[in-house]
């Protein structure tokens, strides 16, 4: 059997080519360098229900750095880093209010926005979603770490005005999804089926 000669050039491009998935992902992190994250938005679709795939993902650290993950059903998907300015920052840790958060009670606000239509007169007409998006929201007080869970709370919110806890919860989840649409650098791409 004949061999055929190898070119060391060839040996070289092999070994690149097979490395460079290895030195990839870590070129993609969006704010590697921050300190962790203060607040974290997590929005699981109650439509799509496949996982990390189809969740949006927002995450502030105190630096300033913002980290945006839009899933694959979304224009613009793939991951993206945006920076706030001071001012931007101390806007968003007035909306998030932290600080308020922690008095709300995890079971109450299930209750109110699982049981939103229940309340409703019986004359009104309600639209409800069944397969309402599931919002995680994460923070850290200092060395604590805290997290609240929720149901569309914005539309819980519009249906239940009276309630402080569910308009607290609402905002703060405004204030942090309406990063996920803002224009930011793209760190990576969701992956093609």
């Amino acid at each position: 059997m004949s061999r055929r000669p190898t070119f060391p050039w060839c040996r070289h491009a092999a070994a690149i080519v097979l490395l460079l998935p290895l030195a990839a992902p870590a070129a993609t992190v969006a704010c590697a360098d921050s300190p962790p994250a203060v607040f974290e938005l997590s929005i699981d679709s109650g439509v799509m229900r496949d996982g990390k795939e189809s969740r949006i993902e927002v995450r502030a650290h105190a630096d300033g750095c913002v980290a945006v993950h839009r899933p694959w059903f979304l224009r613009g998907a793939g991951d993206y880093e945006l920076r706030l300015g001071a001012q931007e920052w101390a806007a968003l840790q007035s909306a998030v209010a932290p600080h308020e958060l922690g008095k709300v009670d995890q079971q109450r606000l299930g209750a109110q926005t699982e049981g939103v239509w229940k309340e409703a007169p019986t004359a009104a007409v309600v639209f409800a979603d069944t397969d309402g998006d599931v919002f995680t929201l994460r923070w850290r007080d200092g060395d604590a770490s805290h997290r609240l869970v929720a149901r569309n709370p914005q539309q819980a919110s519009a249906r239940q005005p009276k309630s402080a806890e569910l308009s607290r919860v609402a905002t703060a989840i405004g204030a942090l999804r309406a990063l996920a649409t803002r224009a930011g650098k793209r760190v990576g791409t969701e992956g093609a089926p």
